[in-house]
């Protein structure tokens, strides 16, 4: 068994701004290779959901969700395009390279930023992880969180992670952002997105994860297959493979809803999920317009058993720490974690362990699995 980690602390080079150009597609390149150490404490993210200030569309037959999301983050620190300075003990790890582009969706006049970070070495397809930020549209959010970018290219996989832009409403964001990602994932289809300099390879769409915090939780979700009673029906796009959402929301905010074991918005979640979330914001959301006992735990324990879930709880984190204001140790984790689990469920990879998901290094972490009914991988762990 291989595993990938990488230390959490976080590293600083200068990233040239993607312009928009005629076409709608731009992109501009920004190779790393040994980055140096970011001694600035990142900016903490408060974001999740803001009580709602205008009334969201009735559900008749379910509480009025609350479709409102975090206040846009608009303190995002300085474009940070590597991420944690490698842990010089593995064996195999691979150098990143970074680009920084964007690209515009006709259809709803929307412009959607992107950062790529992809491994160099490899030469030929290369499975793929997209990742959401928080907050209800930023800029500046694919540039947060990158000691997730770097540590999924380092352990093979080329990861994308994408800016979602504030949409007309707040109820807009839950429609725009799983359409952002179907959009990104057509235009990697299409060749359309530049991929970063000096990497070889090329994407396996037919290997492709999302993970994501906070509305980026409900973005892997909405891509995953959930259903919300704010949207029609589900956004699921198949080529997703397996989702990680971290901080995931529970009923009653965002359309989502639980009615009992079959009929809830998990439900229609049929692929390999793992779910990670903080000891402290295990029974609300990040502004305590809900609280609830073991609000977040909802979406673990609803979906059907058709596929291998999980679920880690670490211990005495806040919302923000699960994405960019966690100890190091914390960040090292979750992105190792979430990267073994990719490996497993998106990748195929026969190196990786299925029982090992989860176990990682940290020692303040509950770890639950749920294997599925049939073809279980997890079903004989310990």
């Amino acid at each position: 068994m291989r595993r990938f980690h990488v230390t959490a602390a976080l590293v600083l080079v200068a990233l040239t701004t993607a312009c928009r150009g005629a076409d709608g597609g731009v992109a501009v390149v920004s190779s790393v290779t040994e980055p140096a150490p970011d001694t600035t404490e990142p900016v903490p993210d408060t974001t999740e959901l803001a009580p709602a200030t205008a009334e969201p569309v009735p559900d008749t037959t379910e509480p009025v969700p609350d479709t409102t999301e975090p206040v846009p983050d608009t303190t995002a620190p300085a474009p940070d395009t590597t991420s944690p300075a490698p842990d010089t003990t593995e064996s195999v790890r691979h150098e990143v390279a970074t680009l920084e582009g964007a690209i515009t969706d006709p259809a709803r006049d929307r412009l959607i930023p992107y950062l790529v970070y992809a491994p160099m070495g490899i030469d030929g397809e290369v499975p793929l992880i997209l990742v959401s930020h928080g907050g209800t549209g930023n800029a500046r959010g694919h540039l947060s969180a990158p000691h997730l970018g770097t540590t999924f290219a380092m352990g093979g996989f080329v990861a994308i992670h994408v800016g979602h832009l504030p949409s007309d409403t707040a109820a807009g964001q839950l429609s725009d952002r799983p359409a952002d990602i179907t959009f990104v994932l057509d235009q990697l289809e299409a060749g359309a997105i530049e991929l970063a300099p000096g990497f070889i390879g090329t994407v396996d769409l037919t290997r492709a994860g999302h993970t994501g915090h906070s509305f980026g939780a409900y973005t892997s979700h909405a891509v995953g297959g959930a259903t919300y009673a704010n949207t029609s029906g589900t956004s699921r796009d198949d080529r997703i493979d397996a989702i990680a959402p971290i901080s995931p929301q529970g009923p009653d905010q965002m359309g989502g809803f639980d009615r009992g074991p079959e009929d809830n918005t998990w439900t229609t979640v049929t692929i390999p999920s793992y779910n990670l979330i903080g000891g402290a914001e295990v029974d609300s959301n990040a502004v305590d317009s809900i609280r609830r006992p073991g609000w977040r735990l909802a979406p673990f324990d609803r979906y059907p058993d058709v596929s291998d879930t999980f679920r880690s709880i670490i211990a005495d984190q806040i919302h923000s720490d699960m994405w960019r204001t966690g100890r190091p140790e914390v960040q090292q984790f979750i992105a190792g974690e979430i990267l073994e689990f990719m490996r497993v469920y998106v990748a195929g990879d026969a190196d990786a362990d299925p029982c090992s998901i989860g176990v990682g290094g940290l020692a303040t972490v509950s770890l639950e699995r749920h294997p599925a009914a049939t073809g279980s991988l997890i079903s004989t762990c310990g």
